[in-house]
């Protein structure tokens, strides 16, 4: 087997990540991350409720009294407040800050690693950033309601496609191992590719809800998982979906032996450990999507030996 690569555009990622830091660039965008993640919030509060993202305004869902501008800065507000509303004292949920926090630090990482450290285009980055935060946002309903928002992926899922026709270094970014060439025209091997990804990722996961539902006698993932994991191939490229498909069970292990030990409960949302698993090989795409080519590279090779 060939060694996996460890360079990126003649930058070697064994080096310290900290040599290509700006922090100037990373803090604005981790202030953006948390002005995106206040309205993440808003998406998360409103979408299995069916209502509006625009209107009304934020409100104080205890005494719905409208929050002021001053009570709605991302993070601070909550700690001035000390977590309760300024007019009924009713707890504000940790999640707000959680989110909010999260969503600034996965902005800040994604910026670091593809526009300061691997130089890659602006719209690759926009299109990581469109894919995470919708990720943040089946997870947290998922965590809540055990139920990942049709409205996440049945928008996410075609405009999954469309970025990929719009930024097709996507799946052919140079010196990357993201390459995929099957007709000759650009954009239409992207849109091929996102396809591609899209069957490959919702496919594993359907035959895996499948085979379990065989094994186990009664469902053991729900359809959301599979067209949440249908979208994130769409932008990823089967090559990453397949990679996502076998890290998240490592991820989800952690949450279930202490879930199966001390809860009656044995219902595990599977969509959060499907979207960490996304974010670490979007981090760490060189590195898995070269797994994969090592991976196909021995099937090819045992394969053409039976046959010769």
């Amino acid at each position: 087997m060939k060694q996996l690569p460890f360079c990126k555009g003649g930058v070697d990622i064994r080096k310290n990540f900290l040599d290509a830091a700006d922090p100037s660039l990373l803090f604005l965008f981790f202030v953006v991350g948390l002005i995106t993640g206040s309205f993440l919030n808003v998406c998360i509060y409103r979408i299995p409720k069916k209502k509006s993202l625009v209107s009304p305004r934020s409100f104080c869902p205890n005494c719905n009294t409208p929050i002021r501008w001053y009570d709605n800065v991302p993070v601070l507000s909550y700690v001035v407040l000390r977590g309760c509303c300024r007019t009924c004292k009713a707890k504000i949920p940790i999640r707000y800050p959680l989110v909010e926090l999260l969503t600034g630090y996965v902005f800040v990482h994604l910026c670091y690693v593809f526009i300061q450290y691997r130089h890659e285009s602006a719209c690759i980055f926009i299109c990581y950033l469109a894919l995470c935060s919708a990720l943040i946002i089946s997870t947290f309903v998922d965590l809540e309601l055990l139920v990942i928002p049709n409205e996440v992926t049945f928008i996410g899922i075609p405009v999954a496609l469309v970025l990929s026709v719009i930024c097709p270094g996507l799946h052919d970014a140079q010196n990357t191992l993201r390459n995929f060439s099957l007709t000759g025209i650009c954009r239409l091997d992207t849109l091929i590719a996102s396809m591609i990804g899209m069957l490959a990722g919702g496919g594993l996961i359907f035959l895996c809800s499948i085979l379990g539902k065989w094994v186990l006698k009664k469902d053991a993932m729900g359809f959301g998982d599979v067209k949440l994991m249908g979208m994130i191939g769409g932008i990823t490229g089967w090559k990453l979906a397949v990679s996502i498909f076998f890290v998240a069970p490592f991820f989800g292990l952690l949450m279930a032996i202490p879930v199966l030990l001390f809860k009656k409960s044995q219902l595990i949302p599977y969509g959060p450990f499907l979207s960490l698993a996304t974010l670490v090989c979007i981090l760490m795409q060189d590195y898995f999507i070269g797994l994969v080519n090592v991976y196909v590279q021995l099937f090819v090779v045992l394969f053409s030996g039976f046959h010769s």
